[in-house]
């Protein structure tokens, strides 16, 4: 069985799934605190009660390790990934615009979609942060068909591949939101000169 693309109407089952798999990306993509793994075993649970074999599998993997190593550890494997490594920051508008002044506008951009939407974000993150978009793209209707976010997303597939390549953890979870949101890699991006950094 394929994961559902957000907005392809199949019946609430799949739409409920799907929904969930986001959520649950977005969490296993989050910085990695005190709460993060309190909430381990709760991912978990939901991991494995995915439809999706595929993503059962992986995921069920990626929380075994989360769960696994020492709190230190995981923070500082995600700061060095994706913080120290602008080639995979998941501030996805970092890979469309660099720092350039119009790299503001579409954060701002970003943000309007979201109110628009109703969506009010419970964290301090940037708009365009990976997890964020997730679960947006995870309560919204339609959210996948903004071409900013799509845009956005097209960057997904070069941070997954730097992972896969490097060997971290973090390449399933970017691997599986390109089974579920597979019309963002679809979409022509204009890099901003970081690919090499």
């Amino acid at each position: 069985r394929t994961l559902q693309r957000p907005g392809q109407r199949r019946g609430p089952a799949r739409t409920d799934a799907l929904k969930a798999l986001l959520k649950l990306l977005s969490l296993c993509l989050a910085y990695p605190d005190a709460e993060a793994r309190r909430i381990l075993p709760e991912m978990e649970a939901a991991a494995k009660s995915l439809g999706d074999p595929l993503a059962r599998e992986r995921l069920t993997h990626f929380i075994t390790m989360m769960t696994a190593q020492p709190l230190l550890d995981l923070q500082a494997h995600y700061t060095t990934v994706f913080d120290l490594n602008p080639s995979a920051s998941l501030n996805l508008t970092y890979h469309l615009m660099g720092e350039r002044e119009d790299r503001g506008r579409a954060l701002a951009e970003l943000i309007e979609v979201y109110r628009q939407a109703g969506f009010a974000p419970a964290v301090n993150d940037l708009p365009d942060f990976l997890p964020l978009v997730l679960e947006f793209l995870a309560v919204s209707a339609g959210g996948e068909d903004n071409e900013l976010i799509r845009r956005c997303l097209a960057a997904v597939p070069a941070i997954a591949q730097r992972l896969k390549d490097s060997g971290s953890m973090y390449a399933a979870p970017l691997e599986l939101v390109l089974s579920a949101v597979p019309g963002a890699a679809q979409v022509g991006l204009a890099p901003a000169g970081v690919a090499g950094e």
